[in-house]
């Protein structure tokens, strides 16, 4: 009992802090895969993008609140007079009316008021940007995740290939007990050609599960982004740990509420949206814009000297009626942030399932992994019993077809088992946010 006990208290300390260290302390092989597929897949290098992207639009908000600064240079030569607008103010314009002329100005433009519009799309862009990069980190763990479960079915294909070549020598031992036993005249021809039917058949599965080994290298590599080293795959040593060894600590579900990155983002982007609603509501306030310049004119003349002149003013507008341009886009946005709410509400069901689907998972595989270790053993008992009966000609080769198939359908199951187990894990690991 006390053993248990401290069995049981062990295993919920390792699964509580397998958030933080759940790559750590995978094998070195997928360790290696792991931070291989961090730096390299494709899908986490256009997440990278997309929030370089993001955050250049905060960089573009906020720059729409600094002034602006213009410099002008201007020349002209002919006898019609004509006029210059100079940078920063609109309505600044130098009247020139000599042969040739020759200007220089510089001028600034700063928004005073926006009604609060610039300030709310500046925050807008900075909820957009956070919103993005909780998208990217959640990709990153998606990747992890599709590694360690290609990398499970990797080396599950791995001990299905054992069990299908250790299921060819039984069958062309059994076709060696046949041929003998025909030679004495003990069994019909029959027999021993449906033995053969039989190594055929195991050979059959022997090709599909070197393919199958094949294809999981492929399904690696593609999650990764390039390819693997083979001679890292056959080095690999990976065992798996006790498949009864672990107890799925309580709250599991609320441990996901907080840490998903999918709420975060939804989250997020709720008040994005909530600020774009504020911003266009502000531009039906007034705008106000302070501007001036600095400009020197030079002219072809004796009587007008160099001019060199500060000009320095406001500008106001106020919209009074837009047929209702605002208030639709404000009412969108609203909208929008309507929808994300109903979004967030309906991901908190999403998790839910998810976590409880990879916790029944765990549970459902470990009850099929006692039971297929006990028919394992019970499979080579029969097998080893069908054997001797047959060797004594007491038993029939329908017997040792029977017996044979039952002990590779009953291995098959034990490695199904184990690694489903493996998989469960990881999937519950992704599930809470990890």
């Amino acid at each position: 009992m006390l053993k248990n006990t401290i069995k049981i208290i062990l295993t919920l300390t390792l699964i509580l802090f397998a958030s933080q260290n759940a790559d750590a302390d995978q094998p070195s092989v997928l360790q290696k895969l792991i931070s291989d597929a961090e730096q390299n897949n494709l899908l986490i290098k256009a997440a990278d993008e997309r929030v370089k992207r993001a955050e250049s639009s905060v960089l573009e908000a906020k720059g729409k609140m600094g002034p602006k600064i213009g410099l002008t240079a201007a020349a002209t030569w002919g006898d019609e007079g004509l006029y210059l607008l100079v940078p920063g103010l609109t309505s600044t314009a130098l009247p020139v009316g000599f042969k040739n002329t020759y200007m220089t100005a510089i001028g600034f433009i700063q928004t005073v008021y926006s009604g609060g519009s610039l300030y709310a799309n500046k925050q807008a862009s900075e909820f957009a940007s956070d919103a993005v990069k909780a998208e990217r980190k959640r990709i990153e763990q998606s990747v992890r995740n599709s590694v360690r479960i290609a990398y499970y079915n990797r080396r599950r294909a791995i001990e299905k290939e054992k069990v299908a070549s250790e299921a060819l020598l039984l069958s062309k031992e059994h076709l060696k007990i046949a041929e003998k036993l025909y030679k004495a005249g003990v069994i019909a021809k029959g027999a021993t050609l449906r033995t053969k039917v039989a190594v055929a058949e195991a050979e059959m599965n022997l090709i599909k599960s070197k393919n199958g080994v094949e294809l999981s290298i492929i399904a690696l590599e593609r999650i990764i982004g390039h390819e693997i080293d083979k001679e890292m795959l056959k080095n690999d040593t990976y065992m798996p740990v006790d498949p009864l060894f672990g107890v799925t600590p309580p709250n599991m579900i609320e441990t996901a509420y907080k840490a998903r990155e999918e709420l975060k983002m939804y989250s997020l982007l709720n008040k994005q949206a909530n600020k774009i609603a504020k911003a266009v509501k502000g531009q039906s306030l007034p705008q106000i814009f302070a501007g001036g310049a600095f400009y020197s004119v030079d002219v072809d003349s004796n009587i007008i000297a160099k001019e060199d002149e500060w000009r320095v003013g406001l500008l106001a507008y106020w919209t009074l009626f837009d047929s209702g341009q605002i208030r639709a886009k404000t009412a969108q946005a609203k909208a929008q942030a309507n929808e994300l709410l109903y979004k967030l509400e309906d991901m908190k069901n999403v998790i839910k399932m998810e976590v409880t689907q990879a916790e029944q998972n765990i549970n459902s595989a470990k009850r099929r992994y006692v039971v297929a270790q006990r028919r394992v053993a019970e499979a080579e008992e029969d097998y080893r019993i069908a054997v001797k009966r047959y060797e004594a000609n007491v038993g029939t080769n329908l017997d040792m077809l029977d017996a044979r198939l039952s002990l590779t359908n009953s291995k098959t199951d034990y490695i199904d088992s184990i690694y489903d187990i493996e998989t469960a894990t990881s999937e519950l690991i992704y599930a809470t946010g990890e």
